[in-house]
């Protein structure tokens, strides 16, 4: 057995104290909230009983008592969730902190929470300012900002623990950053099923992004693998926690798929926040544009592109153009400049004079045409003295039937696509370029009032959005903060977009903004980041996972499903029982569903297809298109280079995105 260091039992000594505050803490606490849950019910039981005997306002006041109750013990039943949460690994990390004029150091233990009993303070918050100290700095001299401004010292010791069911396992002594045998060990670990937190691994140049509350638009690129998703969840935490005014409902993820959602949902709670309100394209805009027909995820639009012929493709190059935005808004204009009545008309009895309309709706020009019409109405009504709702509603129709040009949105829309010489709206499906163009329209048609109180929108995979529909958001949530991001090298859909770093050239004046690069990749082994950045001929990458004796294997791909399927089974018969999360990707779901039949038959219960955006998964063994494997990764990836989006000229991007899903080992079936 290896001899533990002389300050091992020192260290036990301190998590055995630590396990013990905890256990007391949660007594404390279930013995409370049990308390104030009975003191609630018979409060309320006695308002109810005795309700007579108080007048209105008392009785408001009672009642406002009681609910002021009830959130207290909301608040104590999220610090009982919290410390349960941590109760099994308290803290991570200890730094020793010794202020400037001062002789004895602060014994500072970091974990996921603050842990703080009988006026001790056991566990720091990872967010605290303290606990800078622990991510930007090792031993030496260093520096926080606290509330009061700047504190200086030196660090003079710096650790990080191996805690597994309460018991010390190992010490790691830190001397640089992060030591990295033991982010090694982290990730070496890592199963892919789920993504989880890093509280305990951030590095520096990811804690900068964290911690970054003064720019009001972070955008970030970085190498598939670099952690841009888990860094953007714990700058949200990391926000949620220092900004008393945000609640988790006050912020929006932007997220490719439902599949993604359910990959990430851990990654808060474990952080002791709840899940913020999330959105993928096509809920969004139909909420956004009420609409009633289903609109295209991007991943169907890539499918739809890459096989449209040149003339589609153009068209829809034409429509995502940054520049389709000036066009859009220059024929509004002299649209909302030449809105008219060309008759008069009779409605209810009343004689409406084309001249008497035409003045009144010239008062209203400098508005947009959907506040003009309004305007409109409400005169007309007032005038004519019109309060009856179903006379009101026949003159309305009048009205809009009577102007030069329908000013419906959607019929103005096909107006402007058809003038544009493109088709008009799809009636079975909204298609994406449509959908976002029907954005910028609406922002042009009329005010837009959004009625969810959102402070922080989170864009996620923000390559796959054209800058005219992040320009969009940008505008609609003027006075919200933006996490923005992405991977130019996953971009499957066209564009203009060649930098995320383009988003700088549309931040409104009143906005602070900040591009940042990160080009580590944390998530594959090193063999596998090779095998990938050659594919789209990229080797800059800083890969920090070593090699794993786990070369990347070719197979050549045999005729027929049957027997591809076949040389898949023989890949799983030695995966499947070391119970590994295996992801098989391939060129579409045409594919993907051949082959997922064919693999049913021999391991039924442990295969699942991902069939689309809103498939929720959780069998050991997914089988999917390469579009809805972004964001997720998993312990081993089969790429199966057969399906359209694998047999296209443009293929590189897309089977660099199915390559990097992989953390300790790919295997590539190809042609």
């Amino acid at each position: 057995m290896e001899k533990q260091p002389e300050y091992w039992q020192e260290e036990v000594d301190y998590l055995n104290k630590t396990n013990k505050a905890i256990d007391e803490k949660i007594k404390k606490l279930s013995s409370f909230i049990e308390t104030q849950k009975s003191d609630v019910l018979e409060l309320k039981k006695f308002y109810r009983n005795n309700q007579d005997d108080f007048d209105y306002f008392e009785f408001l006041c009672n009642y406002a008592r009681s609910d002021e109750l009830v959130e207290i013990g909301n608040e104590q039943i999220k610090k009982l969730f919290q410390l349960r949460n941590v109760m099994n690994k308290p803290y991570f990390g200890r730094i020793d902190f010794l202020l400037k004029n001062s002789k004895t150091p602060m014994k500072l233990y970091v974990g996921l929470s603050s842990i703080e009993y009988d006026n001790t303070l056991y566990v720091i918050d990872w967010r605290a300012p303290v606990s800078e100290l622990f991510y930007e700095y090792g031993k030496g001299e260093a520096s926080y900002n606290s509330p009061n401004g700047k504190v200086e010292g030196n660090i003079t010791l710096k650790r990080q623990y191996e805690i597994e069911k309460r018991q010390l396992k190992e010490v790691y002594e830190a001397d640089a950053n992060i030591f990295d045998n033991y982010l090694q060990k982290i990730l070496a670990n890592n199963s892919g099923a789920k993504l989880h937190n890093i509280a305990s691994t951030i590095q520096a140049e990811q804690n900068q992004i964290i911690r970054n509350l003064k720019d009001n638009i972070i955008i970030v690129q970085g190498f598939a693998g670099c952690g841009k998703t888990t860094v953007a969840l714990h700058r949200v935490a990391y926000a949620l926690y220092r900004l008393r005014n945000l609640k988790s409902a006050n912020v929006l993820l932007f997220s490719p798929n439902e599949a993604f959602l359910s990959h990430i949902s851990g990654v808060l709670p474990e952080l002791g926040e709840e899940n913020t309100r999330s959105a993928t394209f096509p809920k969004f805009i139909r909420r956004l544009l009420k609409l009633d027909i289903p609109v295209e995820s991007s991943d169907e639009f890539t499918i739809r592109y890459l096989t449209s012929n040149k003339k589609q493709q153009n068209a829809i190059n034409e429509k995502l153009k940054f520049a389709t935005k000036q066009k859009m808004q220059d024929w509004i204009n002299n649209v909302n400049k030449n809105l008219h009545f060309d008759i008069g008309f009779i409605a209810n009895d009343i004689k409406f004079g084309q001249h008497k309309l035409n003045e009144i709706l010239k008062e209203n020009q400098s508005l947009k045409i959907s506040e003009r019409i309004e305007n409109l109405i409400d005169t007309v009504c007032k005038e004519f003295n019109i309060k009856n709702a179903e006379e009101k509603d026949a003159l309305i129709y009048e009205l809009k039937s009577r102007l030069n040009i329908e000013t419906e949105l959607l019929s103005l829309m096909n107006k402007f696509l058809t003038d544009n010489g493109w088709d008009k709206l799809s009636e079975e499906k909204i298609n994406f370029e449509d959908a976002i163009l029907l954005c910028v329209l609406k922002s042009m048609y009329q005010d837009i009032i959004i009625k969810l109180d959102v402070k922080h929108i989170v864009l996620d995979e923000a390559q796959d959005y054209p800058l005219l529909f992040i320009d969009f958001l940008i505008q609609l949530f003027k006075h919200s903060n933006f996490s923005i991001f992405g991977d130019i090298y996953q971009k499957t859909v066209p564009g203009e977009l060649n930098s995320l770093e383009d988003v700088c050239h549309i931040i409104p004046q009143h906005a602070t903004a900040k591009f940042i690069l990160m080009d580590k990749t944390y998530r594959s082994s090193e063999e596998i980041v090779e095998y990938a950045t050659n594919i789209i001929g990229q080797p800059r990458h800083n890969i920090f996972r070593l090699k794993n004796n786990q070369p990347v294997e070719e197979i050549i791909m045999a005729d027929t499903t049957q027997q591809q399927s076949q040389q898949i089974i023989k890949i799983l018969e030695k995966l499947v029982p070391m119970e590994k999360n295996i992801g098989i990707i391939t060129g579409d779901i045409k594919t993907a569903n051949l082959i997922f039949n064919e693999l049913e038959k021999t391991i039924p219960h442990r295969i699942e297809l991902v069939k689309n955006a809103n498939t929720v998964v959780s069998e050991q063994i997914q089988i999917m298109p390469v579009g809805l494997s972004k964001g997720l990764e998993f312990d081993t990836v089969i790429v199966v280079e057969k399906g359209m989006m694998f047999e296209n000229e443009n293929k590189n991007n897309l089977l660099y995105i199915a390559c990097t899903r992989a953390i300790n080992k790919l295997y590539v079936i190809k042609k």
